[in-house]
């Protein structure tokens, strides 16, 4: 039997418990399932805060979301002594590694609480239609995020639409294609863009996030030109700006910079270990990942976004100081950001995209802040995915950087077949599914 999960019902008061399959759920007696879940305004604003919360542990962006995006390449190794990362490091992840079951287990259990708000908030008596349309695109922003983490790491998984509820509910859904998880993606962000307006507070889902993560599934999809529109929308009418110094945007005692499109909040009560991982024992951390000394040598020199590593004299490590909050854990995770919008314009005009500005002046204006020379052209793509992989350090976007280019084969050494670019399914999951089938090479 599967840990226990607490699911919408943990924030109002009923309980959910999980039992061997993730879409699989019991409920306890008190749960009319004919009147929902969610029935007022009150409990509509806990389970909202609830799907929020479900952003925050180990097992989403509370550390391993992040992490994994950067162990799986060369940004991170595993100097720890879990050998659950360290199958991912070396590239060998077994079927039944506990932590990508727990991960996979976490984000089927954001989608039911997005499900969940989407479903009910419409039916509440008497609620203003702009409060119910504000909620339920946030839970459309939130479903869409949590199945683009679902997609780039597994490829096609289970569309599950429809809030689980009661034994009734479950199907041992096999699994949707890709495309068809991108369309979904694809239709949640235009239902958020739809319904959240002028909707703007600092670790919400806003119109600008929806249209900044459309911008990256449309460039995961190699469909350029809508990236570049999109991301060019952001760029150009947003209400973001590039902030002068670089290292200012991770500040956890200044949270939310004027370029920060969306960040999961963290404080000292709802807080990650990031931080205690990074750091060496001397500071207070446990560094369970270093950094991969092939990181530190691609920057420039003066290059100021060498600030986010912090070389520890005294053991010759490099050591993660994007995140620094250890005693309390209160680093926000910054999940969009007007930078990346730079890159996904300008690998989307590199790919043949047409637009005002060219590849290398985007390129150029990230390096420029970073008080680097502009490159002189012609750009490569090996030049954006290097400016890629200093800029977005250890926010979770190398391997997949490499992976959805099909450059994992010929830059890392322990990558020797494309299957290796998804994770398995996890065994426990097809133990109770026979409709799941596995990815190849597991």
């Amino acid at each position: 039997m599967k840990k226990q999960l607490l699911y919408i019902a943990a924030i109002l008061g009923f309980l959910f418990t999980g039992c061997e399959d993730m879409l699989d759920v019991e409920t306890t007696a008190s749960l009319n399932v004919e009147d929902g879940v969610i029935t007022t305004e009150e409990r509509a604003t806990l389970a909202i805060n609830g799907m929020y919360d479900g952003l925050q542990p180990d097992e989403y962006y509370g550390n391993y979301i992040i992490t994994y995006g950067d162990l799986a390449a060369d940004n991170l190794d595993h100097t720890g002594t879990f050998v659950n990362s360290k199958q991912i490091d070396n590239n060998q992840v077994l079927t039944e590694n506990i932590i990508l079951n727990d991960v996979w287990d976490q984000l089927y259990y954001v989608i039911n609480m997005a499900n969940t708000i989407i479903e009910d908030v419409p039916s509440i008596e008497g609620i203003d239609q702009g409060l119910s349309d504000r909620m339920t695109g946030e839970a459309y922003f939130i479903r869409a995020l949590t199945y683009f983490n679902l997609v780039k790491s597994w490829g096609g998984v289970p569309l599950q639409l429809t809030p689980v509820r009661d034994s009734k509910d479950v199907e041992k859904r096999g699994r949707n294609s890709v495309e068809e998880v991108y369309d979904q993606i694809e239709s949640d962000l235009d239902e958020a863009i739809a319904r959240l307006g002028d909707f703007m507070v600092n670790g919400r889902a806003n119109i600008w996030a929806a249209r900044a993560l459309k911008a990256r599934a449309h460039l995961y999809q190699g469909e350029y030109q809508n990236a570049h529109d999109m991301a060019d929308e952001i760029i150009t009418n947003g209400p973001y700006t590039l902030v002068e110094d670089y290292t200012s945007i991770f500040d956890y005692t200044s949270p939310y910079s004027a370029e920060s499109i969306f960040e999961v909040d963290f404080n000292e009560q709802d807080n990650n270990s990031l931080a205690f991982w990074y750091y060496e024992d001397d500071f207070g951390g446990r560094y369970e990942y270093g950094v991969n000394p092939g990181l530190v040598a691609s920057y420039e020199p003066n290059d100021e976004r060498l600030g986010v590593i912090y070389y520890y004299a005294s053991t010759g490590n490099y050591m993660v100081n994007k995140y620094q909050d250890i005693s309390s854990g209160s680093d926000n995770v910054v999940v969009l950001r007007l930078g990346e919008m730079y890159l996904i314009r300008s690998e989307a005009l590199f790919n043949g995209a047409t637009g005002t500005s060219t590849a290398l002046d985007d390129i150029n204006t990230l390096r420029d802040r970073a008080s680097l020379a502009g490159l002189p052209g012609p750009l490569s793509l090996d030049d954006i995915l290097n400016e890629r992989r200093k800029e977005l350090a250890f926010e979770g976007h190398r391997w997949y950087d490499l992976t959805r280019n099909n450059k994992g084969v010929e830059v890392l050494q322990n990558v020797t077949t494309t299957d290796q670019y998804l994770w398995p399914i996890p065994q426990a999951e097809r133990d109770v599914n026979p409709n799941m089938n596995q990815n190849p090479g597991y």
